[in-house]
């Protein structure tokens, strides 16, 4: 890898997370990107893939979710594969890796159709908290940062209903995903239905 030029946008990165996110954004923050930037390095080592690629899976990891720093989610991928044009072509990055980095970015975007390997390992690792074992507690930290965007209230059962139809609805896309994390994910759709279960009781309770 060239080592000079990721750390040289890392830093850029950091920097720009600590002076642009807005600090309501509590889930799409800076410890969500760097767990994003991880799993798919992992992932891509997994399949094998070559240098370059990820290098790329680098990259996009970490511009993925920027158009979350002013706290709308709305269009945030555009914002991300917008970001990537101007920083990685002042990086020096040849276009056809920017455009290919922007796809993967855009590729995230729910619900997820990733036309390659490479745009599935974007694709399941920004999802990969759905087979956490901190799956409750994100979702609850991801509830707090809709409110805070919106400035309207939740109620949990209602999120809970919502998360619950999500996960229903998703699925991943690569073999390491479906191996790794759909176990995790499924337990978790257990859980939601337990946490469901509970708050209808405690709300029948307070009636």
């Amino acid at each position: 890898m060239n080592n000079q030029l990721l750390v040289k946008f890392e830093s850029w990165m950091m920097e720009m997370f600590a002076n642009m996110q807005m600090p309501e954004v509590c889930y799409h923050n800076l410890d969500h990107t760097l767990l994003i930037v991880d799993t798919v390095n992992v992932l891509g080592k997994y399949f094998g893939l070559a240098e370059q690629d990820l290098e790329d899976l680098f990259y996009a990891g970490w511009l993925h979710d920027v158009g979350y720093w002013d706290g709308v989610a709305e269009g945030h991928e555009q914002q991300g594969a917008n970001l990537a044009q101007t920083c990685l072509m002042e990086l020096g990055l040849p276009e056809d890796r920017i455009r290919r980095i922007q796809s993967a970015i855009l590729a995230t975007k729910v619900p997820q159709q990733p036309k390659d390997l490479f745009e599935a390992i974007i694709c399941d690792s920004d999802l990969s908290q759905l087979g956490s074992d901190l799956f409750y507690h994100h979702t609850l930290l991801l509830k707090k940062e809709k409110e805070s965007s919106t400035g309207k209230e939740i109620s949990l059962l209602d999120w809970l209903k919502g998360t619950r139809e999500f996960l229903k609805s998703h699925h991943y896309h690569s073999k390491y995903a479906l191996r790794f994390f759909q176990p995790g994910k499924e337990k978790n759709m257990l859980l939601l239905d337990e946490k469901i279960r509970e708050t209808e009781l405690m709300l029948v309770g307070k009636a």
